[in-house]
């Protein structure tokens, strides 16, 4: 069961799917590829394609992209192929989340950013974005709980996947590709990040003052080459 929703042509597109005709899962990264070729393949015959590739999939598209080891059980890529888009959405249910916990530790993040500073002066890269994982007990619907995450982040491009054992919440502020094929008229590819932006304005003055402060400064250029570069 997945539920899309994100902005298109000035409202929000919302599809609902269940009933998969196929689940179409990496049992390593290896196969993530073949696995992806398939997806296309079912999008080219009219159906739609569902699912995820897991960051440490990575090595599978450059032998020299390294990763910390894969969460357990978790596959490398997952997708549900569907037919057609569902008549209803899943009823909700209630849910618990209790306090968030980083399970790094402080001494291990400060480390990693000292490693980060280092590598950046040294010239061995110019970004690296550091996450961590946080753990929190949860009981309940986590379909109602991604309705909770979408309402604070109104404008995101937001996906629940529920593949039995995983359930995937996902609430982006922003669009990292949207590839568009005008049926033969031509092909664009779309992204709409955060980094190296402002926000718009209705006052015309502010919409300039802000372009010309992205224009000067240093760091709103950098960021926006570093996106742009990726």
């Amino acid at each position: 069961y997945c539920e899309i929703d994100f902005p298109r042509s000035g409202e929000r597109f919302r599809p609902v799917f269940a009933e998969p005709l196929e689940l179409l899962v990496a049992g390593s990264v290896a196969e993530v590829p073949e696995i992806l070729a398939r997806v296309e393949a079912h999008a080219l015959a009219g159906c739609w394609a569902v699912g995820f590739v897991a960051y440490e999939s990575a090595g599978a598209f450059d032998a020299a992209l390294a990763t910390h080891d894969p969460v357990a059980g978790l596959p490398p890529a997952m997708f549900a192929v569907y037919r057609g888009m569902a008549p209803v959405a899943r009823r909700r249910g209630d849910w618990m989340c209790g306090a968030w916990r980083d399970i790094s530790g402080r001494e291990r993040c400060y480390a990693g950013v000292a490693a980060i500073r280092k590598g950046i002066a040294d010239g061995d890269f110019y970004q690296v974005n550091y996450t961590t994982r946080l753990r929190a007990p949860f009981r309940g619907d986590s379909l109602a709980f991604f309705d909770a995450l979408r309402a604070s982040q109104a404008s995101a491009w937001c996906a629940y996947l529920d593949f039995g054992r995983w359930q995937i919440c996902s609430v982006s502020p922003e669009l990292f590709f949207h590839w568009q094929d005008d049926d033969g008229a031509g092909r664009a590819l779309i992204s709409r990040p955060m980094k190296g932006t402002a926000a718009r304005s209705d006052d015309p003055q502010k919409d300039s003052a802000a372009a010309i402060s992205l224009r000067q400064s240093a760091k709103e250029c950098a960021e926006n080459l570093m996106i742009v570069d990726l």
